[in-house]
């Protein structure tokens, strides 16, 4: 009797085990495809440039919010905590170790990203680290190139490059990424910032107007566009026009929609400090920084941007102060950097 129960005992631990064994593709928040949780589990078939197939089904990138694969074993285990904890430059060196060790391609694939993501975040704190950086996303996009990650690694690859002013440099990753059809309408909206760092607002803005006119009011990629458009016309000097539009987004927006009225309220910010109003800037800052700090990069935006305009208005104390919270809330944040500079 005794040793039938220990069978049974043993024979649930290995179904529930092997229940809990699985690759997990987990959603972004509002996917429009239905899964248990937000997310699916299983074995990962393929990835492509476009698209995760899983159990049979086609996610397309922008619905995943991230993937983890079975028993990664503990290099990369160990690279994902150094990462948590912010040692970026172990975490790369980790990954990379990790990339060698394991047996499935795909979890190999996903560690060399990772790798090159670490060090894409840590040269944006120190820019001494950003040719080693664009060198590691460079070759992400071209050894992977078949890959879920050629997306991502060009994103990442056009901000450092834009953090450079390598101007065209960007631009030619941002028009590589618009020809995936899950990343074209983001493509468009990043290049236009690249055109606005250029002194181009004014095409800037003809592209921006165009793209705003055939997507949905409310899509994520309309407030994108509609935010960068307010950019675009801060930049030709047109600032009431520039206010309207974020404040449109702002009084539109679900009053507990943080991840839209953070950048709003930051953009919002931008264009009025160019307008040459750092007290009602201030305020603006103010409302991502006390309102919406689960939003992780927007709140350091804010912060940076506060400091800033506290040493404008003559309050060095206050500047120091947010500066500390900045560096210690995020380290790695690549904006810190600007947080000790004067607002221009």
């Amino acid at each position: 009797m005794n040793l039938h129960r220990s069978s049974w005992a043993v024979l649930t631990v290995l179904v529930l085990t092997s229940a809990s064994v699985a690759d997990d593709v987990v959603l972004v928040p509002g996917s429009t495809i239905t899964a248990p949780g937000g997310r699916i589990r299983g074995k990962v078939e393929r990835e492509t440039p476009e698209l995760v197939r899983i159990e049979g089904r086609e996610v397309p990138l922008d619905q995943i919010a991230e993937v983890t694969y079975d028993t990664p074993g503990a290099t990369f285990t160990q690279a994902k905590a150094r990462e948590n904890s912010g040692d970026l430059e172990q975490a790369a060196e980790l990954y990379q170790q990790a990339s060698r060790e394991v047996n499935n391609p795909l979890l190999a694939q996903d560690a060399r990203f990772r790798s090159a993501s670490a060090l894409a975040r840590r040269a944006q704190v120190d820019p001494s680290k950003r040719e080693a950086a664009i060198e590691a996303l460079r070759a992400i996009t071209t050894d992977l190139s078949s890959s879920r990650h050629y997306g991502p690694a060009l994103e990442l690859l056009s901000t450092l490059q834009l953090d450079a002013r390598d101007f065209d440099a960007a631009d030619r990753a941002l028009q590589e990424l618009a020809k995936l059809s899950w990343a074209s309408d983001r493509a468009a909206v990043l290049r236009s910032q690249v055109m606005v760092k250029r002194g181009q607002s004014e095409q800037a803005l003809q592209e921006l107007e165009s793209l705003v006119d055939r997507l949905p009011e409310g899509s994520i990629a309309r407030i994108r566009a509609d935010l960068a458009r307010a950019e675009a016309l801060a930049g030709l000097s047109r600032f009431d026009e520039a206010e309207n539009v974020v404040r449109l987004v702002i009084d539109e927006a679900d009053p507990e929609d943080a991840s839209t009225l953070a950048p709003a309220y930051n953009t919002l910010g931008d264009c009025l400090r160019a307008a040459g109003k750092p007290r009602d800037a201030l305020f603006a800052y103010l409302n991502t920084d006390i309102l919406y700090p689960s939003q992780a990069d927007e709140h350091a935006r804010s912060l940076a941007a506060i400091a800033q305009l506290w040493r404008v208005l003559d309050r060095d104390d206050r500047a120091a102060s947010v500066v500390e919270r900045l560096r210690e809330q995020y380290p790695n944040s690549r904006h810190l950097p600007s947080a000790t500079e004067p607002t221009p």
